[in-house]
């Protein structure tokens, strides 16, 4: 007798943006100023404009719907606020979800965009049952902020339409009776499409139970076969394969002792016996890892666990032993090995595909720099907090201010191996390179130049005056219309290389065209070496 257990996470987008941007208490509940309180939506460049993609309850009250404009939900929700929608975080997300859920049973699939499958055939009574399981499941998922509907059945098919469209958030249809369950729901619920769910409604057909004394052959020849093979699987009729996720390789290497450990500069020799091992196993796995634990077992039970985390991708072994011993010298003052160290453990989590780069032919200067480098920002990062630490990402926009955007070292997106070629495959084959200080803001200056789309023959900036000695332009950088900008940012910039007298050399534009009547004003962006 098969048993699947369906998940559906109705909110699922809108709560994992909640998850990684709204402040939590330390008991894990949404703070007063949680986005949540307000009406909100997560929304993506399409055909006709911007439109909703996900709404939280606030804003649906509100009247937004999906696949609504912004224009249309900004003029019936005025104070709506906005995000991008991001399904390839979603999916992401979901994966881990179903990584989490792995704890109930090895057989657990991700049903995009929104819901999980799990197989709980023969493993339901090690919970409790099939009761206890569904009430326990979804009190964790609540815990975690994710409101849920769990059904349990005999198909997939069956049990991903209770979870969907059953009238209760736990659905549990005994075997024997999933027609009986099935009957009341809309068509829709057998995972058709909405232009099928349509045509069955309008001749009257608008629920399972109506399709179910139906002969096959006519419906597949009005409607397709589709629509006969989801009935069918629903009902246990036709098979279902569930594809289940594959749960990362366990990285890890363990050292048992004959003879307890009592001195850190014991542990300190058994770590290099503990690292060399891993991180072999890494490189021959085409794997590196930003997070690691090094967990002490004493003898009387006692465990010490040491968390290590790396700003970027680690499998040396050197560069690991270093920041432990770093790690261990802290813990010199409250050490305490009890009657002995017995075995310890050392582990390595957030593993990532790691591609190899070769900086130079040789072992020089430049490689010994950038190991250095990473070293020093992984201690930074282990005593202040790597989400302290910041660096400049590229993003995909050609407005300059706009180009980077400053993220914890620990973020793992956006990266760009060449920010010159990034910034390149902006601007185009013609590109006449970038100051190397950007400042923050474009700063106003009063320019005059000799014909109005021309260059500047004089500027003052900050007080101080420039005689122009050569000039290199117009490099034009029009707004970017997709993101309906502000008055401001909706202008034309004429961006010029200055060089002064003295051979100073500046990043000017002049906001705004002549011939549109805008009333051009001149600004400083940035200064070449």
């Amino acid at each position: 007798m098969r048993r699947y257990l369906s998940i559906w996470i109705p909110d699922w987008s809108i709560s994992r943006h909640y998850q990684q941007t709204s402040p939590r208490t330390p008991n894990g509940a949404p703070s007063s100023d949680d986005p949540g309180n307000h009406p909100f939506a997560l929304v993506t460049p399409a055909q006709g404009g911007i439109r909703i993609m996900a709404a939280n309850r606030a804003a649906r009250r509100a009247g937004i719907l999906i696949d609504q404009t912004l224009a249309d939900a900004r003029a019936l929700c005025p104070v709506l606020k906005i995000a991008d929608h991001d399904p390839a975080a979603d999916q992401a997300a979901l994966e881990r979800l179903a990584l989490w859920c792995i704890r109930y049973t090895p057989w657990v699939a991700s049903q995009p965009p929104d819901g999980l499958c799990l197989d709980m055939t023969g493993g339901a009574h090690l919970f409790g049952g099939e009761a206890a399981l569904t009430q326990t499941l979804q009190d964790q998922l609540a815990r975690m902020g994710l409101a849920s509907r769990i059904a349990i059945a005999k198909t997939i098919g069956a049990a991903w339409a209770l979870a969907r469209h059953g009238t209760d958030s736990i659905t549990i249809a005994p075997d024997g009776q999933t027609a009986t369950a099935l009957a009341p729901l809309p068509v829709n619920a057998l995972r058709i499409t909405m232009q099928q769910a349509e045509r069955l409604e309008q001749v009257g057909l608008k629920t399972i139970g109506a399709l179910l004394g139906k002969p096959r052959a006519p419906l597949a020849a009005r409607y397709g076969m589709t629509l006969v093979n989801r009935l069918d699987q629903a009902l246990g009729q036709k098979g279902e394969t569930l594809s289940p996720i594959t749960a990362p390789p366990d990285y890890r290497t363990y050292l048992q002792f004959p003879e307890p450990l009592l001195l850190l500069d014991q542990i300190r020799q058994a770590l290099a016996r503990l690292a060399q091992p891993l991180c072999d196993t890494l490189r021959t796995d085409g794997i590196g890892a930003r997070a690691f634990t090094l967990s002490l077992y004493r003898v009387d039970g006692h465990v010490r666990t040491i968390p290590l985390r790396t700003g970027s991708l680690c499998r040396d072994t050197d560069h690991l032993c270093r920041l432990f011993a770093e790690a261990l010298n802290r813990l010199q003052e409250d050490y305490d090995a009890g009657f002995g160290i017995e075995h310890i453990v050392l582990n390595a989590f957030a593993t990532e595909t790691a591609r190899h780069r070769q900086p130079r032919l040789d072992d020089g200067p430049a490689t010994e720099d950038a190991a250095a480098f990473r070293l020093l920002l992984d201690r930074y990062g282990n005593r202040l907090g790597f989400e302290n630490i910041h660096r400049p990402l590229p993003q995909h926009s050609h407005i300059p201010e706009r180009a980077e955007q400053w993220r914890p070292l620990s973020y793992a997106g956006g990266k760009t191996e060449c920010w010159r070629d990034f910034v390149q495959h902006l601007q185009g084959g013609d590109f006449p390179g970038r100051p190397i200080i950007l400042l923050p803001r474009p700063e106003p200056v009063a320019a005059i130049a000799a014909v109005p789309d021309g260059p500047p023959l004089r500027f003052e900036w900050r007080r101080l005056e420039h005689r122009v000695h050569k000039a290199e332009g117009p490099e034009r950088i029009a707004p970017e219309w997709w993101g309906r900008p502000r008055a401001q940012a909706a202008l034309t910039r004429d961006y010029f290389r200055i060089e002064d007298v003295q051979g100073y050399r500046f990043w000017l534009f002049r906001l705004g065209l002549y011939e549109r009547g805008e009333n051009p004003r001149w600004f400083l962006h940035g200064i070449f070496s």
